[in-house]
C-alpha cells in the first residue's frame, strides 16, 4: 500500500505544524516573554501561518485568485522580514526597521494585484520578486544572528546556518523563475520547492528561538555567553561593557538625555604585583570593585577594561555628575580599611567625560575620558606605592 502525496496534500499538511508552533510561540510570548523582539517574532509566525493557510485553502479548491496569491506572497516576505527585525530588537538596536518588511511585502504584492483583473494574469514577476526579497531577508536574518551576544550561542548558530541556506535557495529559485518567465528552456519550480523549505525554516526557528529566550531569561546566554559577558571580578567584561554602553548611549540620545563616563585605574598595580605578589594585586582589584559597586549609582554600568582600569557609564543630566561620582569613589577609598593580607591602601586615578561637550557616542566619550585619565596619571609622581 502506497500513499500518494500530491501538491495539494502537502500544502494542506504543512498547515498543522505551523499552526501548532505559532500558537505555542504566541502564547508563551504573551505570558512569559512579552518584549519587543518576541512580539515581532510572533508577528512573523502569524504571517507565515496566513501564507500557508491561504496556500492550503486554495490548493484544495483548485483555483487561486490573484489577490489571494498576492496576499500569500506578501505574508511570506513579511514573515522573513519580521524575523530579521526581531533579531535587531534582541541585539538592542535602537530601531527594528519592521517598516521595511511591511514596505517590501507591499512591493511584492503590487505586480500580482495590478494584473488581477486579467482573465489569465501573468504572476511570474510577483513570484520572482517574492523569492528574491525573501532570500534577501533570510540573509539579513542570518547576518543579524552573527552580531551581539547571540553570535556565540549554539541555537543562534543553527539558525544562522538555516537562514543562510534558505536565502541562497530562494535567490537561486528567483533566478530560475525569472529565466522561465523570459522564455528560457529552464523549467520553473513548483510551489513546494519553496514552500517546504520555508516551512522547515520556521519550524527550526520556533525551536531555537524558544530555547534562546529561555536561556536569556534564565542566565542571559547559557552556552558560554554569561562567562564571556562577566569578568572574574563580577563586573562586565570589556566587550560586554562596550556592547551595553553603546545601547545605553543610543537610548539616552533618543530620550534627549545625557550620559557621563568615569574611567578609574588603580595606581601602581604592576608595582604592587611585583613588590608583594600577584595575590596582593588581586585583593586590590576585588576591594576596588566592592567600593565601586557600593559608591556608584545602582543603574550605572560598570566594566573592567583590563589591567586595573574600570569604566563606569551613567545617566548624567548635569556635566558635573561624573566628578561627583569620582568624589564618592575617592571617599570610599579613604574610608575603606586596608583589606586582610594587604599592606597598602588602594589608590586610583580618574578621568571623566560628558556627552554635553563631546559627541554622544561611546568612542567619543571614552576617548575624552582616556585623555583625562592619562593627564591624571602623568601627575602621579613617584611610582612607588605608599604604605599605610
Amino acid at each position: 500500500m502506497t500513499m500518494d502525496l500530491d501538491l495539494e496534500t502537502l500544502l494542506i499538511a504543512r498547515v498543522l505544524p505551523i499552526t501548532i508552533v505559532s500558537a505555542v510561540f504566541a502564547t508563551t510570548s504573551a505570558l512569559r516573554h512579552n518584549d519587543a523582539a518576541n512580539r515581532t517574532w510572533t508577528a512573523a509566525f502569524a504571517a507565515m501561518l496566513c501564507s500557508s493557510g491561504l496556500d492550503a485553502i486554495y490548493a484544495a479548491d483548485g483555483s487561486t485568485p490573484a489577490p489571494v496569491v498576492a496576499t500569500s506572497q506578501a505574508s511570506a516576505v513579511f514573515a522573513l522580514g519580521a524575523m530579521w527585525a526581531g533579531g535587531r530588537m534582541l541585539n538592542g538596536r535602537s530601531r527594528s526597521w519592521i517598516g521595511l518588511a511591511v514596505l517590501a511585502a507591499l512591493v511584492v504584492a503590487a505586480p500580482t494585484l495590478l494584473r488581477s483583473s486579467d482573465p489569465d494574469p501573468d504572476l511570474a514577476l510577483g513570484t520572482t520578486l517574492q523569492l528574491g526579497t525573501a532570500g534577501l531577508f533570510a540573509w539579513l536574518t542570518a547576518t543579524e544572528l552573527l552580531r551581539g551576544p547571540m553570535r556565540t550561542n549554539l541555537n543562534a548558530r543553527i539558525l544562522q546556518f538555516v537562514f543562510f541556506l534558505l536565502g541562497g535557495w530562494f535567490v537561486i529559485a528567483a533566478g530560475l523563475a525569472a529565466a522561465a518567465a523570459a522564455g528560457s528552456d529552464i523549467r520553473d519550480l513548483d510551489l513546494l520547492a519553496t514552500a517546504l523549505p520555508l516551512t522547515g525554516a520556521f519550524l527550526v526557528s520556533a525551536i531555537c528561538l524558544s530555547a534562546l529566550r529561555v536561556e536569556r531569561a534564565g542566565n542571559w546566554w547559557s552556552m558560554s555567553g554569561e562567562t564571556s559577558r562577566r569578568s572574574h571580578l563580577g563586573v562586565l567584561a570589556p566587550d560586554a561593557f562596550r556592547e551595553d554602553a553603546r545601547d545605553r548611549i543610543d537610548r539616552a540620545t533618543l530620550a534627549g538625555a545625557h550620559v557621563g563616563l568615569v574611567l578609574a585605574e588603580i595606581d601602581h598595580l604592576d608595582e604592587l604585583n611585583t613588590a608583594f605578589g600577584r595575590e596582593s594585586g588581586d585583593r586590590a582589584l576585588v576591594q576596588f570593585v566592592e567600593i565601586l559597586r557600593s559608591r556608584v549609582p545602582a543603574e550605572a554600568l560598570i566594566g573592567h577594561l583590563g589591567a586595573g582600569r574600570f569604566a563606569i557609564l551613567l545617566l548624567a543630566l548635569r556635566a558635573d555628575v561624573p566628578q561627583t561620582v569620582v568624589d564618592a569613589i575617592r571617599t570610599g577609598l579613604t574610608d575603606a580599611p586596608v583589606a586582610d593580607g594587604m599592606e597598602l591602601r588602594t589608590a586610583a586615578s580618574f578621568g571623566t567625560s560628558h556627552s554635553s561637550d563631546t559627541p554622544a557616542t561611546l568612542d567619543a566619550v571614552l576617548s575624552k575620558a582616556t585623555a583625562d585619565l592619562e593627564r591624571a596619571r602623568a601627575n602621579l609622581g613617584s611610582p612607588e606605592p605608599v604604605k599605610n
